[in-house]
């Protein structure tokens, strides 16, 4: 496996796993994949850009009309661009059923607020 993929899901791991114990322990899930642009280290780089490359359907994210391309700018109100990925750890940490505050820009440079409740990964 490439360095460059196992970033990517370790990056992915960070935004999206990691949970507390609600709903015997399952990890919640926002409805997207990303794609995480980074610089250095491999074991905690500085985040370039994290963009939505797919977001499930019927997912709580594409209820709050988060789409492919939007770049994810801001989790719970940490700025996510030029911060460091085991900084971010924290932010990425969603129980089943937690709300967790985004800001997002669109392809058009509009900048949104949008909420999203972490619910269960569907396989």
């Amino acid at each position: 496996m490439k360095a460059g993929s196992v970033l990517r899901r370790l990056c992915l791991a960070c935004l999206l796993a990691l949970a507390t114990a609600a709903h015997a322990g399952e990890n919640g899930y926002l409805g997207i994949n990303i794609k995480v642009e980074r610089d250095g280290a491999f074991w905690n780089p500085t985040i370039k850009s994290v963009k939505v490359a797919k977001v499930v359907a019927g997912s709580s994210a594409e209820k709050a009309e988060v789409a492919v391309g939007d770049s994810i700018v801001e989790i719970e109100g940490r700025q996510v661009v030029g911060a460091k990925a085991n900084d971010l750890r924290p932010q990425m940490q969603f129980a089943v059923g937690q709300q967790v505050k985004l800001m997002v820009k669109k392809p058009s440079g509009e900048v949104r607020a949008v909420v999203v409740v972490a619910g269960t990964k569907r396989e």
